[in-house]
């Protein structure tokens, strides 16, 4: 059973709220002033940190953690979270405070790890992190080659995709302040899926789950912790957060049509019964192909395969 532990609201008076103001082109500012009037109201003292580039919320859930801050709310989207959780481990991938927790107050262009969580408004988000109930959830750690070939390892807490959905982060944030804000997250993800499969072709790939060994034809590999990913597909409607486990949707054979066809189904997850599409588990997954596959972790394209991922198993305290 997950372990969930409520703990004394007034505790939030050590909570510090890191917002991404470039998450949806300026949205998660506008939601952050509505919400911070929602948190000041209900009586709760806060600190806030706004970043201004890439990495540094990592750094500062790094630094606050280090003394001895109790709660991180990432407000953002998926990519804003992905670093604040990064942050709750040291350099050396050990978690800095088991006792801190990390909440979300989601925005951004996919915000897909809300719906995993059960968030459905800015409303519920607040009231999970001012009740202050806390579970665990499993993050997984990721070794791979980064996009200057050096060998690195990241957490991420939600799903990497390797080959096709690297392409497809890519090109999402490429358009990211290009396309006009009224294009959401789905429309965004579909419309770079169609782009990406321009040069979208199977490769050999060496595939190894704990002990199972395999070898298939493939462009398209799902690692995944949670149930979404791309503005709103369930890649993987069957995952957990809290099994210790990783659900695996490996393709084998599919073609550029197949994909077409697929992303209407992909929503509410029916392509898991496409014959050439399987659904695996594993705590541990092994992959590497004849060259080198792109790999998008929480919705950022950060480099290549060959790489490896392993669960770890109720490693994150989470908020809600």
């Amino acid at each position: 059973m997950p372990e969930t532990v409520a703990h004394d609201p007034l505790h939030l008076k050590q909570t510090l709220f890191i917002v991404n103001p470039a998450s949806a082109r300026g949205a998660t500012l506008r939601a952050w002033a509505d919400a911070r009037k929602e948190i000041e109201a209900a009586g709760v003292s806060f600190e806030e940190h706004v970043t201004t580039r890439a990495c540094e919320a990592t750094e500062v859930a790094r630094e606050a953690l280090n003394n001895g801050t109790a709660r991180i709310v990432a407000v953002g989207g998926d990519g804003t979270l992905s670093e604040v959780v990064n942050g709750y481990f040291d350099d050396c991938g050990r978690v800095i405070n088991s006792d801190a927790a990390i909440g979300l107050l989601p925005s951004g262009t996919g915000s897909d790890f809300r719906r995993s969580l059960g968030l459905t408004s800015r409303s519920d988000s607040i009231g999970r992190l001012i009740n202050s109930e806390t579970r665990l959830l499993d993050a997984v750690r990721a070794e791979f080659q980064d996009l200057d070939g050096a060998s690195v390892s990241r957490v991420f807490i939600n799903v990497a995709s390797f080959g096709l959905g690297g392409d497809v982060s890519a090109l999402v944030n490429k358009w990211r302040e290009s396309l006009p804000r009224w294009i959401g997250g789905s429309a965004r993800f579909a419309a770079a899926a169609i782009a990406a499969l321009g040069r979208y072709r199977n490769v050999s790939v060496s595939l190894r789950l704990d002990e199972r060994a395999m070898t298939i034809n493939s462009n398209l590999i799902v690692v995944a912790n949670g149930r979404f990913a791309g503005g709103g597909m369930m890649l993987a409607p069957h995952a957990e957060l809290d099994d210790g486990l990783l659900d695996v949707i490996v393709t084998d054979g599919v073609t550029r049509l197949d994909v077409v066809k697929e992303l209407p189904r992909i929503k509410r997850g029916a392509h898991l019964k496409n014959p050439k599409v399987t659904e695996m588990r594993a705590s541990e997954v092994s992959i590497g192909a004849e060259e080198p596959m792109a790999i998008d972790l929480d919705g950022e394209m950060l480099g290549f395969t060959p790489a490896h991922v392993r669960v770890l198993s109720s490693a994150i305290r989470f908020l809600g």
